[in-house]
């Protein structure tokens, strides 16, 4: 077995590998896991996938294993030794080819708390339960499963869901349409309920029927704010998920969860914040990792934000640069989050805030599964609310399409059609009045075409009449053009952060009501065009594409119909 040691280096061979880091940040002092007595255990080939080591099941070599902090891989017959104290999370980074256990719930079962007297401090949600001595072995089963390069992941940001009519709400709302899904997993980054933790199983089973594994990260809504520090803040998400910081292996894609939010006081207080242990697990972790495989990091708080008034939502800039320096020049590296529940978009992060990677850093904030809140705007025939988000999104989740180290984001509005990823709008002329579309989330366009007279072109007097598209998954390396009446495409002008009509228009329609939806905050992800001034009576078809940075295609269209004579209006 590999003796414990505390190395400045990232990696030191042994008879098996133990890597522990030790300079992260600028300035920062080394960090060391403190120890009390030593975990032995080994993963093994659970060939007759019972979840119990049998005779003629082999051990499994070269898997890391970790204590939150250290990570070693197994020897050759699949043994590790890992330093431990009484509050620790030993766990399995699940190499591709195989698969963890998961329990009836679809939880992956890859770790072991050890926690021999439990959380230290009376938590209204239970936190960890006393799990007694350290057993004599630690061991993890792996299953082997034919794992290909090209595969499809679900992923969910904040269902943030707080009593069962919720849960009920995103079961018909999202999980009805996704079960039976061939996706390899899914993931959630946070928030997976709002506050009420004892709601995890509840909500656990819900997910459990698209029947995939499901794995989990905690958001600031997930943690025990009765806990007295950040230090067992996350007790009762572990006892239920598991570590909070953990990786594994899919095809060429190494997945990295980490859980950004850090409690900073009483109560519900907090900062999006990655710890030096945190860091140094990272850099003992990516380590292990060839440069060629395609590094996937999974927060709950976005890494930096945009176009939205909220504050409080970037990583701290210590964090980021820390983040940083441990991705070093890796080519491969892409990450997402969830939180931000006013907007849903694309960002690319570069020099200006750090990044010195041999690529753009890609960073894509979710659409989010509760987008504007459970309960919030109209109600459908289902007697499930509309949802949408602040900017005018409707709630929705994404499927990531994994090819190599090639990767496709997706976004999918829940419970609408998959071609649905942009909603337009029209506004100007003599009455300046804005026209919003009808239906689901504004789904169905318009039902009659949008009316114009020719006097709504005297731009002497007031605007010209404009098309405004929403491109829901929309970011800076989108094109966004329009047609009239199949004439050459011309791009639109993507807006200076404003509010979106649609989300404007509900508010004000339903302000006051039950079915009030979020209150509208800027988007970042609109596009707008002056309709072209030589359109004469009659009716004319308006399309907008939207072309984003992967080659994926959308267009919307829209009928505008311009009527002769006096209008009413004006």
């Amino acid at each position: 077995m590999c003796p414990e040691m505390i190395v400045t280096t990232r990696r030191l061979t042994l008879a098996c590998t133990v890597v522990t880091a030790a300079v992260l940040l600028p300035g920062a002092a080394a960090v060391a896991a403190p120890t009390s007595e030593n975990a032995e255990g080994v993963v093994y080939h659970d060939l007759n996938e019972n979840g119990s080591r049998d005779a003629g099941e082999p051990g499994i070599a070269d898997v890391p294993v970790s204590n939150g902090f250290d990570v070693v891989t197994t020897d050759a017959d699949g043994a590790y030794t890992l330093p431990v104290d009484d509050e620790t999370i030993i766990f399995v980074s699940k190499p591709n080819g195989y698969m963890v256990p998961v329990n009836e719930v679809q939880l992956p079962q890859f770790y072991y708390l050890h926690y021999p007297n439990g959380t230290p401090h009376e938590l209204r949600y239970g936190g960890i339960a006393p799990t007694g001595p350290l057993p004599e072995s630690v061991d993890f089963a792996l299953v082997a499963q034919e794992q290909s390069v090209e595969f499809d992941a679900l992923v969910f940001a904040d269902p943030q869901t707080r009593t069962s009519g919720e849960i009920s709400e995103l079961r018909q709302d999202l999980v009805a349409e996704l079960v039976g899904s061939d996706a390899a997993f899914g993931l959630t980054v946070g928030d997976v309920v709002n506050d009420p933790l004892h709601l995890f199983p509840e909500h656990n089973a819900a997910v459990a029927e698209i029947g995939i594994p499901w794995w989990n990260l905690p958001g600031n809504h997930d943690m025990d704010y009765d806990a007295p520090s950040d230090e067992h803040a996350t007790d009762t998400f572990k006892s239920v998920f598991g570590p909070t910081n953990y990786s594994f292996d899919y095809g060429q894609v190494h997945v990295v969860a980490m859980d950004n939010i850090e409690k900073t006081g009483a109560g519900s207080a907090y900062r999006a914040h990655l710890s030096e242990a945190q860091l140094a697990w990272l850099a003992n972790d990516l380590a292990l990792v060839p440069d060629d495989k395609l590094v996937v990091l999974a927060t709950h708080s976005p890494l930096r934000t945009d176009a939205t008034i909220s504050s409080g939502l970037n990583l701290s800039d210590e964090s980021l640069q820390g983040l940083f320096d441990v991705l070093g020049d890796r080519e491969h590296v892409y990450s997402f989050a969830g939180h931000d529940t006013s907007n849903s978009w694309q960002m690319f992060l570069g020099e200006e805030e750090g990044w010195t990677g041999a690529e753009p850093f890609h960073h894509q904030v979710l659409a989010e599964a509760r987008g504007g809140g459970w309960g919030s705007g109209p109600v459908d025939e289902r007697g499930v609310s509309a949802a949408d988000m602040a900017d005018g999104n409707p709630n929705g989740y994404y499927t990531m399409s994994f090819d190599g180290v090639d990767y496709t984001p997706r976004y999918k509005a829940a419970s609408l059609p998959a071609d649905f990823q942009m909603r337009l709008t029209f506004d100007g002329g003599a009455s300046d009045e804005v026209h919003v579309p009808t239906g689901p989330s504004g789904s169905g366009g318009f039902t009659e075409p949008v009316t114009y007279h020719p006097r709504d072109w005297d731009t002497e007097r007031w605007t010209a009449p404009t098309v405004t598209a929403n491109v829901f998954d929309g970011g800076s390396r989108h094109t966004v053009e329009v047609s009239v009446d199949d004439r050459p495409f011309a791009e639109m002008t993507h807006s200076e952060p404003v509010t979106d009509p649609y989300i404007s228009a509900l508010y004000e329609q339903y302000r006051g009501t039950p079915e009030q939806p979020a209150r509208p905050e800027w988007s970042s992800h609109l596009w707008t065009a002056a309709l072209p001034t030589d359109l004469g009576p009659g009716s004319h078809t308006v399309t907008v594409r939207s072309t984003d940075p992967y080659g994926q295609v959308s267009t919307s269209t829209s009928e505008i119909e311009i009527v002769a004579g006096r209008p009413t209006h004006g």
